[in-house]
C-alpha cells in the first residue's frame, strides 16, 4: 500500500533523516577519536613506566636486575604503578625479575615477540586470555652490561573499556536527545513556515470566478513566500482582467447588437408582408446590407478591444519605426475619403521622431484618430496633423474644424460605445470603439492620449508615444 505524505510531513521526515544521519556519523567519529585517545593515553602510561624501569636498570649495571618497587608501607605513592604488571626477561625469554602482583604467573614471551625485540622494536599487544580481564602489554628492548633483556609492562584494559562504553552510551543518549529536540523544533518550524501556505490554500478554495477581486493573504517581509504570493496575486489580477473583459464584451455586445438586429428583422418582416416590385426589394436589401456592415464593424471592433484588454492579442514584434512614415501611409489611405468630403489633409512635421511599436498598432492608432477628424470636419475645411518630439516623447496633434466637443463629454469619449452629441448625425457613422482601442494601444506602450476642444471651434486629439531611444 502506497502512503502519501503531505508536504509538511515530507519536509519533517527529510529533516529528521538528514540530522539523524549527521548525528550518526558524528557519534561514530567521536567514538573512534575518544577510543583512540583513551587507548593512546593508556599506552603512553605503559611506555613511561617501562622507560622508568629500563632507566633504573641501566643506572645499576653491576647489580642484579630487579623491579623498582618497595615493600608496602615503605614506598611513596606511585600512580604509574597502579594495577600494572612488570616483568624483565633475558634474550631467551627467561624471567629475570617480575613485580609482586604477578604472583606465580608470567607475561607471555613467544618467539615472534623475542625476534622483534632483538630487532629493537617496541611491541604493543592486547592479551585477551590473560587472567579475567583483557591486558594491554608493552615490551621494549633493554641492554645492560652487554647483555640483552626486555622490559614488559602490562595493565588491565577494564577501566579504559569501561570509559569507552560510558562514552558510547553518552554519545547515544545525547544523539537521541538532539534528534528528539530536532524533531520537535522541526515540526514547529515546518508548521510555522507552511502556515502561510495553508492560509493561501484555504483562501484559494473559496475563490471562484465571482470572487476574483479578492487576493491571497501576503505574509510580512520580502522572502520567498512573499514573492510567491505576489506572483499568484499578479496572476489573479491578469485572470480578473480577462474575466472582466469577457463580461464587458458580453454586456456591450448584447446591448449594441440588439438595435441593428431589431432593425434588420423589422426591415425583413415589413418587406415580406406583401409582394413588392424589384426596386423595393433592392432598397430593402441595401438597407439590410447597411445593417449587416454595421454589425460586422461592431463585432470586429468588440473582438479587437476584448483581445487587447485581456492581453490575448497576437504578439507583434516591436520595431523602431519613424512616425512620419506611419502618418504618411495613413494619410494616403484616407485621402480618397477626405476628397469625397472635400476635406484637406495637411501634415506639419517638425523632425522625424522614431517610436518603438508594432507598425500595425501605430497605424491603427493614427488611422482611428484621423478618421474621426475627417468625419467631423465640414466641407471645405482642413485637418492638420502636427508631429514633433517633446520631452522624450513623439507627439502627434490631429486638429479639425468640426463642431467640437462639450466639456462634460470629453472625459467619456474614450469609453466604449460612447459617442458625443456631434456624432448623432447620419454623416458621422461609427460604433464608438475607435478611441477606446486607441487608448488601450497607446497606454500599453507607456504613452497617453487626450482631447482638447472648444464647442463650435473644432477639437485636437493629442497622441503621445515614448521615443525609441528611451
Amino acid at each position: 500500500m502506497t502512503v502519501h505524505l503531505n508536504l509538511k510531513a515530507r519536509v519533517l521526515l527529510w529533516h529528521v533523516a538528514t540530522v539523524g544521519l549527521i548525528l550518526a556519523v558524528a557519534s561514530i567519529g567521536a567514538d573512534l577519536v575518544f577510543s583512540r585517545m583513551v587507548l593512546g593515553q593508556f599506552d603512553q602510561a605503559l611506555l613511561e613506566l617501562a622507560q622508568t624501569e629500563a632507566a633504573d636498570a641501566m643506572a645499576h649495571p653491576t647489580g642484579p636486575l630487579e623491579i623498582n618497587e618497595r615493600a608496602p608501607g615503605t614506598a611513596p605513592p606511585s600512580f604509574p604503578r597502579l594495577d600494572k604488571f612488570i616483568q624483565i626477561v633475558d634474550g631467551t625469554g627467561a624471567v629475570v625479575a617480575r613485580s609482586a602482583n604477578l604472583g606465580t604467573a608470567r607475561l607471555p614471551t613467544p618467539p615472534a615477540l623475542l625476534a622483534r625485540l632483538r630487532a629493537n622494536e617496541q611491541v604493543f599487544e592486547t592479551l585477551r586470555d590473560f587472567g579475567d580481564e583483557p591486558v594491554r602489554l608493552l615490551s621494549i628492548p633493554l641492554e645492560v652490561g652487554g647483555a640483552r633483556y626486555a622490559v614488559q609492562v602490562g595493565g588491565s584494559l577494564d577501566d579504559a573499556n569501561a570509559a569507552i562504553r560510558a562514552a558510547r552510551w553518552l554519545f547515544l543518549v545525547m544523539s537521541a536527545a538532539i534528534l528528539l529536540a530536532v524533531t520537535l523544533t522541526g515540526a514547529m518550524l515546518a508548521r510555522a513556515v507552511l502556515r502561510p501556505i495553508d492560509r493561501i490554500v484555504s483562501r484559494a478554495r473559496v475563490m471562484g470566478a465571482t470572487a476574483l477581486a479578492q487576493r491571497l493573504p501576503r505574509p510580512a517581509g520580502r522572502d520567498e513566500m512573499s514573492r510567491l504570493v505576489d506572483t499568484l496575486n499578479e496572476m489573479l489580477a491578469r485572470i480578473e482582467r480577462v474575466f472582466e473583459a469577457q463580461r464587458r464584451f458580453t454586456a456591450d455586445a448584447s446591448h449594441e447588437l440588439r438595435s441593428p438586429l431589431s432593425r434588420l428583422r423589422a426591415e425583413l418582416e415589413v418587406t415580406l408582408r406583401r409582394t413588392r416590385d424589384p426596386v423595393e426589394y433592392q432598397e430593402a436589401l441595401r438597407s439590410c446590407l447597411g445593417e449587416v456592415e454595421r454589425l460586422g464593424s461592431l463585432t470586429e471592433g468588440l473582438l479587437t478591444l476584448a483581445r487587447l484588454e485581456a492581453g490575448d492579442a497576437p504578439e507583434a514584434p516591436l520595431l523602431s519605426i519613424p512616425l512620419r512614415r506611419v502618418i504618411a501611409d495613413v494619410v494616403t489611405r484616407l485621402e480618397p475619403e477626405a476628397r469625397r468630403r472635400d476635406v484637406a489633409l495637411v501634415v506639419d512635421a517638425a523632425g522625424d521622431p522614431a517610436i518603438r511599436m508594432a507598425p500595425a498598432a501605430a497605424g491603427l492608432v493614427i488611422a482611428n484618430v484621423l478618421d474621426n477628424a475627417v468625419k467631423f470636419s465640414p466641407s471645405g475645411s482642413q485637418v492638420r496633423i502636427h508631429l514633433a518630439a517633446h520631452e522624450g516623447s513623439a507627439v502627434v496633434d490631429v486638429s479639425d474644424c468640426g463642431p467640437g466637443v462639450l466639456p462634460e463629454e470629453v472625459p467619456r469619449l474614450f469609453e466604449r460605445f460612447y459617442r458625443g452629441s456631434a456624432a448623432k448625425g447620419p454623416d458621422a457613422p461609427g460604433v464608438g470603439l475607435g478611441l477606446a482601442i486607441c487608448r488601450v494601444l497607446v497606454e500599453a506602450q507607456g504613452g497617453g492620449i487626450s482631447i482638447a476642444s472648444t464647442p463650435g471651434a473644432g477639437a485636437t486629439v493629442r497622441v503621445r508615444l515614448p521615443l525609441a531611444s528611451r
